[in-house]
């Protein structure tokens, strides 16, 4: 029965992540008006918002105008859905499950607003790291220490790395004839300041591993596919939502293991 209710309440609050996906970055409200077809404007029916089901029912179209609803709304459902599940099988039923559902919660929307937009939220960032660090208070671990540490780091990391690429690897490319854009954006900052200040120093490290591995294997794909231009920006936002899910989930044992591993070899 839990993990029933964990899969439904998934689904809803999925469903509810969709509308702030769309309406955040545009400055409107997540409340007000109800959901409706952006195309023909037509209000949905109660029983056309079931999350998944009423896509697979209508066929992928709006039932007024036959509009096709984009599949990333039902795929945004059921991932969330899923996300729940393995946070309730690592953590159980408590305190700490809590927190991790709304910090999967914030990194879902700010990644998909940075892949549609690139562009992160500064608010979404701020207001999720007050909230790390007030769940450091209430539901550790990270303790609270820990917390302010990670944030901190997590925001040296990437004001080392934008001054990396502006003093040193633009003028490389340049001198090379290739023309590439600001390789990170400003809200990436606060963004990771608010991951490390969900999961701790530890954590974190194995957050950001991820995310540069992850981001520069896809990168390389892309290219190879033929889909990226020369100089043409990626996003980085959806791989440090990436590494902060595997961070919050494993980074703690990942970390103890390699550490382990380093102290054996040595």
């Amino acid at each position: 029965m839990t993990w029933a209710l964990f899969v439904l309440l998934g689904l809803v609050v999925g469903s509810f992540l969709n509308v702030c996906i769309w309406r955040i970055p545009r400055g409107q409200s997540v409340v007000s008006p109800p959901s409706h077809c952006p195309r023909c404007r037509k209000p949905i029916r109660p029983f056309d918002n079931i999350p998944v089901l009423s896509f697979l029912l209508l066929g992928g179209r709006c039932r007024d105008c036959r509009n096709a609803i984009s599949v990333r709304y039902p795929l945004v459902e059921a991932l969330t859905a899923l996300l729940f599940l393995v946070v309730l099988a690592r953590f159980g039923l408590t305190v700490q499950t809590v927190k991790a559902i709304g910090f999967v919660c914030l990194l879902i929307v700010t990644a998909l607003i940075d892949l549609d937009l690139q562009v992160i939220p500064f608010r979404l960032s701020v207001t999720g790291l007050g909230l790390g660090i007030a769940g450091s208070i209430v539901a550790p671990p990270p303790v609270m220490r820990d917390s302010l540490a990670a944030a901190a780091a997590g925001a040296a990391f990437i004001g080392v790395a934008w001054l990396m690429w502006r003093y040193v690897l633009a003028g490389l490319f340049r001198r090379l004839g290739v023309d590439r854009k600001e390789g990170m954006g400003g809200g990436d900052l606060p963004y990771t300041a608010m991951i490390g200040a969900f999961i701790g120093l530890q954590a974190l490290a194995v957050a950001l591993f991820a995310a540069v591995v992850s981001g520069v294997l896809v990168g390389l794909i892309w290219r190879a596919l033929g889909r990226g231009k020369a100089g043409q920006p990626m996003p980085f936002g959806p791989f440090l939502a990436l590494g902060g899910i595997l961070g919050l989930l494993w980074g703690r044992v990942a970390f103890a293991w390699y550490a382990s591993f380093v102290g054996l070899i040595r």
